[in-house]
């Protein structure tokens, strides 16, 4: 995992390679060509400067005032001419990189959120701190791409322009030059290997420490009420240190291989001197030929040992490339609908293929010989399981904590599949799960009764809804169905139940799956909401405690562990 494999190259490939053949294309590559042109002709004039820079250090030691004036002169010219081209070259790459950047992000978060991906994604382990890898990393990815294939594209240019230059004057420069660089680029790698895998560490601990911070913000009463200050305290300093230690394991091999490298930067510029003193002395070539010879000499040493300079952030590149590929892969695991199909089909051929629960569309809700597992294939919740709702019964789930009551409402919203048999349901449109502690997104008032699929409503509308919920008073309360506020510091859990259940009424799906969704209501509130809900006809499904819950249903699914189930009607 520390190196530049295979497996690196394919993820890069995999990343870099969309973007050059989307839709964007011809702007990504007007802007690329560019700034290409742009570099090419201030590397030109730079070659063509040392001419004019090697006769004006000939013409100070010659004390040759006239040669001396009218050199300074297009030195002055050239400078005038080329900062506008400079600046406009670096413009034109930025550019590049922030439409990349934008591109990347969005196609990352179309994976991201096609197939609830984004689910997959937040429970898998092997991916840390998602949002860091789709907000910063792929910008990090963006910037130093685009800036390491410009450093490439325009050494190339460097190299060739000033070669010539170099060899005109000392073809032994040449050959000293091409060993410096090729034996300095191999011990760089040998050196700065392990640096790949600690920055890949390093990103990790900062994200974590980040995160834990992020975590005491948002649940800074909740921390407060429970007095657990030092806990809290404890936890962010032990990701802190964690940090740390691994920041020190960073600078010690960074150190390590800036030892080589300054060296390197010290020595490499005096072997034209060395090697063309001797010449100079004798009086084979004048004093301009040498500074002439140094600078090509330093300009192509700067262009061709990108290695050594960069390797750094090649490290730190490589490990993003790590972190944005294993994203990616999970965010494509599986079309769950596909997979689905074509291992149930292979079950058929195959009856020792692990197979996953085939999920119908239709309209009504049932389940035929559903065998419900966790995702992991540990635990069995649920063993040939069959029953059927019709329109118009409701179905309460009930039994003993961890039998796996919320995962069936998670099988049944399609994000577990582990197991066998089939769930037939409705549409995902048609449908909307509540979880005891509601959603409540960034926006208005507005903004949370409308989500996730109604439109532009009318204020009375909408108001007609609060009334319905026992919440007529809150826009009053806000300052209007615009307002915006942090909803759960405002809102007691009860409030924001109520919200969560103006928003279903609001959207009016067919069938309603509740998980413990009245558990901070009073009896009074759930009962007139469980009535709203029979007068809209909505269709519901509910998780709960029997004694309170069951009048409202008229059948009710006990599950009983290690798989075993009951189901009875009222």
């Amino acid at each position: 995992m520390n190196r530049f494999d295979r497996l690196f190259w394919s993820r890069l490939w995999r990343l870099a390679k969309p973007y050059w053949v989307s839709d964007q294309k011809f702007v990504a590559y007007g802007l690329l060509a560019l700034t290409i042109l742009l570099s090419g002709s201030i590397k030109a004039g730079n070659v063509v400067f040392s001419y004019v820079n090697r006769d004006l250090m000939t013409a100070l030691a010659e004390r040759n005032a006239p040669v001396f004036s009218h050199k300074i002169l297009l030195v002055i010219i050239y400078n005038v001419v080329a900062a506008p081209i400079v600046a406009l070259d670096a413009y034109v790459a930025a550019r590049l990189m922030i439409n990349w950047r934008q591109w990347l992000t969005e196609e990352f978060l179309g994976k991201s959120f096609h197939d609830r991906a984004f689910y997959r994604i937040s429970s898998d382990p092997s991916i840390d701190n998602p949002d860091q890898r789709v907000s910063e990393d792929l910008l990090t990815f963006a910037n130093f791409t685009v800036g390491f294939v410009m450093q490439v594209l325009q050494g190339l240019v460097t190299a060739a322009s000033f070669l010539v230059v170099l060899w005109l004057i000392s073809p032994m420069l040449v050959g000293v030059l091409a060993v410096c660089i090729g034996g300095g680029s191999l011990l760089t790698i040998v050196i700065g290997r392990p640096l790949i895998g600690i920055n890949f560490a390093q990103r990790r601990r900062e994200a974590d420490f980040r995160y834990a911070l992020v975590g005491l913000r948002d649940n800074a009463e909740a921390i407060a009420l429970y007095g657990g200050e030092r806990r809290e305290q404890g936890e962010l300093l032990e990701r802190l240190h964690a940090a740390i230690k691994n920041f020190n394991l960073l600078i010690s091999w960074q150190r390590n291989l800036a030892f080589f490298t300054y060296a390197y930067d010290f020595l490499l510029p005096l072997l034209p001197y060395f090697i063309l003193a001797p010449a100079f002395f004798a009086g084979k070539i004048e004093f301009g030929k040498i500074t002439q010879a140094s600078g090509a000499f330093i300009t192509l040493r700067t262009s061709l040992s990108i290695i050594i300079d960069q390797f750094n952030s090649l490290s730190n590149f490589a490990a993003v490339v790590r972190r944005l590929g294993g994203y990616l892969e999970v965010a494509e695991k599986g079309q769950l609908a596909q997979a689905t199909a074509e291992v149930v089909s292979a079950k058929a051929i195959h009856p020792d293929i692990e197979t996953q629960i085939e999920t119908v569309e239709a309209p009504r809700l049932a389940v035929e010989q559903l065998t419900l597992k966790t995702p992991d294939n540990r635990k069995t919740l649920a063993r040939a399981m069959s029953f059927e709702v019709a329109a118009g019964e409701g179905l309460l789930i009930v039994g003993e904590s961890g039998v796996g009551k919320t995962s069936m409402l998670r099988a049944v919203a399609g994000l577990w599949r582990s197991g066998s048999g089939r769930i037939i349901r409705p549409a995902l449109s048609a449908m909307i799960f509540l979880p005891q502690r509601p959603y409540m997104i960034l926006g208005s008032l507005r903004d949370q009764l409308c989500y996730p699929h109604a439109g532009q409503v009318t204020d009375d509308e909408l108001l007609a809804i609060l009334k319905l919920v026992n919440l007529k008073d809150l826009p009053e309360r806000l300052g209007g169905f615009d307002a915006e506020v942090k909803w759960d510091d405002l809102l007691s859990l009860g409030e924001q139940q109520q919200i969560a259940f103006a928003r279903l009424l609001f959207n009016h799906p067919e069938y309603a799956f509740l998980d413990e969704a009245t558990s901070a209501l009073d009896a009074g509130n759930e009962e007139f909401l469980y009535d709203c809900l029979a007068s809209a006809k909505i269709n519901v499904v509910s998780v709960g405690d029997r004694q309170r819950l069951s009048r409202y249903h008229h059948k009710m699914l006990e599950l009983l562990g290690d798989g075993d189930w009951r189901i009875s009607s009222r």
